[in-house]
């Protein structure tokens, strides 16, 4: 009877890899639970490579709508239980915000006026009001001890933000391997190289190290070239408390 494969460039397209290259197809003693924190380790440590390399593949407009007035901090939207919604907030993820732009709740994208900073601080001033017939509406923002931070508006706001998110944590096997669209090799690669660590095993750790540190510069220099003097395609991304626009296809992030 054929069998279904874990989906292209997931979580358990990786753990299925893993115990492949293992030569424990079955699982039986490389199984999911012991796997998975080698995977994470793995994962975060692809992450700050590629990010520090070229952050350009983790760039993303995003679109938070209704605040309500009177709101200063957006870190409720960075969280991973968000309010009111209780999912993941649209901003979870945020680490380098580059841009901000503000308009009246509900209006138009057109009205989108782009916002003053960063700031080191927030100005100290009265929270202005939203003019009847002008949907533009002109805000400061600051970030600062990685929390991102407005001048409040005494009406409800949407407001789009560009920036660099970090790659969400992997915890189901239907999760997309963000950081790049063929991942999985590399990943299977790094955590393999881990379980070498862990059972002291040289030749396990030195084989699968080397692989995938060459193809993670073979990545690296791919976003590299990839950005090199090319405009922005501009796609939704997903639809887990905002709509996303950045690179890439039609895929969520979340």
């Amino acid at each position: 009877m054929p069998q279904d494969s874990p989906l292209p460039n997931t979580l358990g397209d990786v753990v299925a890899r893993c115990q492949s290259l293992m030569g424990d197809p079955q699982g039986k003693w490389v199984t999911r639970g012991y796997l998975m924190p080698l995977i994470q380790q793995a994962y975060e440590d692809l992450e700050s490579c590629i990010k520090n390399a070229s952050g350009k593949n983790l760039e993303a407009v995003i679109e938070v709508l209704e605040i309500p007035p009177g709101t200063s901090s957006l870190f409720p939207y960075q969280q991973w239980v968000a309010v009111p919604t209780n999912n993941r907030g649209p901003l979870f993820g945020l680490s380098d915000p580059l841009k901000l732009w503000a308009k009246t709740a509900g209006q138009q994208p057109q009205f989108y006026t782009l916002a003053t900073g960063p700031r080191d601080t927030l100005p100290h001033v009265n929270p202005p009001g939203l003019t009847p017939g002008t949907y533009e509406c002109q805000v400061t923002w600051a970030w600062i001890g990685n929390q991102l931070s407005i001048t409040p508006v005494a009406g409800p706001v949407d407001v789009q933000v560009y920036g660099r998110f970090n790659a969400p944590p992997l915890v189901s096997d239907s999760d997309r391997l963000v950081l790049y669209p063929k991942m999985t090799a590399v990943l299977s690669y790094a955590s393999c190289s881990l379980v070498g660590v862990e059972r002291s095993n040289p030749a396990v750790l030195q084989g699968y190290m080397e692989r995938a540190t060459a193809m993670t510069d073979n990545i690296v220099a791919d976003i590299i070239r990839q950005s090199q003097a090319n405009p922005r395609r501009v796609a939704i991304m997903c639809d887990a408390g905002g709509y996303r626009w950045g690179w890439g296809t039609g895929s969520g992030w979340f």
